[in-house]
């Protein structure tokens, strides 16, 4: 039996999730709807579906942060092998490179290793989704007029991830008996991704149709998936934590 993903990451690894949501808000009472719905077993194409009445600004908010934190995860189960020299530049297979480029450090695109555009990523997401002007919190305020413009660039950053992984590290996946859950994290994703048309689909050739098609393995438990997020996750309100 596949093993959670709660038993596979150790608590001293980098990129732990921290990222919560302040019970009795809006955001929160969103975030206790989805999990309910994957909890419940439904077809995951029907749970990233917008429930009716609520915010597609809301709900898009909602799954990029819950995402943030479970590729977050999947991440630090294994980072330990991917470094400076088994993944000197950040690339999905041989045809696909990925440069990094911020409006700080790195104003041109960079060539940077693997770990390094990690880093830097999951810096970045942090600063936007900490940013009140970018996701605020407070009641009455609005959402800018160029948020699912930021969510696409985050969640296609993060869509690289997981390319990364499935190509270059996913022997260390099924070593550690956690392939179910990233295979259903990714077809998560992937369906809500495409519900919102969120991410050019020119940026998910590197997977290709097979991997979006999945079937879900006989031994995986979706709720055990949902429930590994919220042992790693605690709900309530706090500041993300630096990367480290």
């Amino acid at each position: 039996m596949a093993l959670c993903l709660k038993q596979v990451f150790a608590k001293d690894k980098t990129f732990r999730p921290r990222k919560r949501f302040e019970p009795g808000t809006q955001r929160f009472e969103l975030y206790k709807k989805a999990q309910a719905s994957l909890k419940s077993g439904l077809d995951l194409r029907s749970v990233v579906r917008l429930p009716p009445g609520e915010s597609i600004d809301d709900w898009i908010a909602v799954h990029v942060v819950d995402f943030f934190n479970r590729i977050n995860l999947i991440y630090g189960t294994m980072a330990e092998h991917c470094s400076e020299t088994s993944c000197p530049v950040m690339a999905g297979g041989p045809r696909y490179e990925y440069r990094w480029q911020d409006e700080r450090q790195y104003r041109r695109p960079a060539k940077l290793s693997a770990p390094r555009y990690m880093a830097l990523l999951m810096d970045w997401i942090e600063g936007l989704i900490n940013d009140e002007d970018v996701f605020p919190t407070r009641v009455g305020v609005p959402f800018p007029k160029n948020f699912q413009q930021v969510c696409t660039k985050i969640l296609t950053r993060l869509f690289r991830v997981f390319v990364h992984v499935y190509i270059h590290h996913f022997d260390s996946i099924l070593s550690m008996g956690a392939e179910a859950h990233v295979n259903t994290c990714y077809k998560h994703f992937y369906y809500f991704i495409q519900e919102f048309s969120l991410v050019d689909q020119r940026e998910l050739e590197p997977l290709g149709d097979d991997r979006a098609d999945l079937s879900l393995s006989p031994d995986l438990d979706v709720a055990a998936y949902q429930m590994d997020h919220l042992n790693t996750a605690e709900l309530g309100e706090g500041p993300l934590g630096a990367c480290g």
